[in-house]
């Protein structure tokens, strides 16, 4: 079992490639399902990051699933890949929302707990994934219980309105310039500001469809869609500039929500114009907060480590199913040996030594093969292991007669009525 993650992340790849990777996920999900060596496929995908979350054969190589992902992708991208523990640790932050734009936000654990139920529903989903995305949401959960960075992390969207404050949002004029991925979370949130005059340009030719969709005005020409707007709010994210310090009237006001700028710096330094970017997003929520991002990490890493530990215990799970099988198999068949009469303390105590002597037959045999190589202290270091042959006592004789085994998930006391309703 080895967990693996490929990852589009905006503060790495940039939010154009996370949109362009975005495209593409309902063929990459078809295409893990497909391969035989994948185990278990979560796939998520949002406006800042596109994670491709997989428990697979440990001798998988990774070129292999590298070029399923990319299959039918003009331009290759470039995917962080994170295995193993780091792997888990990473799905861990991105649930609380320590690698968001905005530190805690909480829309990002919503919407992988939506990833999980989808990969469940349909199958896909392993149980060694379930349990590691399982896992981070509890954590999530748990770290806006005891830290207030929830209240830091509203979305990236909402921060920059309320940083923008306009003084009267009911009768303001608003003009989205781009349908990126964050122009439908713009609308939304502009709305529910009570905001109605809402206009949208898109030099990709895309701003017509968007419009219809989220019942707005559309404006072809920027000029116009800038002329007379209370704000205008940028969501590109192209690498180029789109609005500049020659567009912008004295008054206007401007939301840069792209990681490459749509707007051009300088158009903050003109007299009476604000621009509220991604940096003074992150600025004006971030520094409250650092106790509260030091108490989340800590969560975070006592959350991995007890994940990876529940993990690693599941390695044995199909060597414990067997052996329990084994065992249980060697007891019914004793049981079927016992004759049909009221059983005498003769009886039981013949089953018993027949039963040990069973048990102990592939161990003995184990030993004299074992010495007979010389691997004797590495065979008496197993059988210490193993069965608690030692200095010490491995399991208390109280708690031996009241606890559970963990391979029978019997009680001592059970196995007086077990014996006597089967013999019976």
């Amino acid at each position: 079992m080895t967990l693996r993650i490929f990852s589009i992340q905006h503060d790495r790849q940039g939010l154009s490639e996370v949109e362009r990777v975005s495209g593409h996920i309902p063929g990459i999900t078809e295409r893990l399902q497909s391969f035989p060596d994948v185990n278990g496929a979560v796939v998520l995908g949002t406006c800042n990051r596109v994670e491709v979350m997989l428990e697979t054969a440990a001798d998988v190589p990774n070129h292999c699933l590298r070029a399923l992902l990319n299959e039918g992708i003009d331009e290759q991208p470039s995917w962080d890949l994170f295995l193993g523990e780091a792997a888990l640790a990473h799905v861990f932050r991105v649930a609380a929302g320590l690698d968001s734009m905005v530190v805690g936000e909480r829309e990002i654990a919503g919407q992988l707990r939506r990833a999980l139920m989808d990969a469940q529903d349909s199958g896909r989903c392993s149980l060694p994934l379930g349990i590691a995305v399982e896992e981070a949401l509890k954590t999530s959960r748990r770290i806006a219980r005891e830290t207030s960075l929830e209240g830091a992390g509203r979305s990236v969207v909402n921060t920059g309105l309320d940083i923008i404050n306009l003084p009267d949002w009911p009768s303001a004029r608003v003009t989205i310039v781009g349908t990126g991925s964050y122009a439908g979370a713009v609308v939304a949130a502009l709305r529910a500001r009570g905001v109605r005059d809402i206009a949208v340009h898109s030099a990709s030719g895309r701003g017509a469809e968007f419009a219809a969709s989220h019942h707005t005005s559309h404006s072809p020409c920027l000029a116009s869609a800038l002329n007379g707007a209370d704000l205008v709010v940028t969501c590109r994210g192209l690498g180029s500039t789109e609005v500049t310090v020659d567009d912008v009237a004295p008054g206007m006001r401007l939301l840069d929500l792209s990681l490459q700028h749509d707007v051009d710096p300088r158009v903050g330094s003109l007299p009476g114009v604000t621009l509220v970017d991604l940096a003074a997003i992150q600025g004006a929520v971030g520094p409250g907060y650092a106790e509260d991002s030091e108490r989340a990490e800590t969560l975070v890493r006592a959350g991995v480590a007890a994940t990876m530990a529940r993990l690693r215990a599941r390695v044995v799970d199909p060597a414990v199913v067997s052996l329990r099988d084994t065992v249980l198999a060697m007891v019914d068949d004793e049981v079927a040996r016992l004759p049909q009469r009221q059983l005498t303390k003769e009886d039981a105590a013949l089953a018993l030594r027949r039963l040990a002597t069973r048990l102990l037959h592939i161990p003995s045999s184990r030993a004299r093969q074992a010495a007979e190589l010389g691997r004797t202290d590495e065979y008496l270091s197993a059988m210490a292991e193993l069965y608690g042959i030692g200095d010490e006592p491995a399991v208390d004789p109280d708690e031996l007669e009241t606890g559970r085994c963990p391979v029978t998930d019997m009680k001592i006391c059970d196995l007086d009525s077990t014996t006597t309703r089967e013999a019976m």
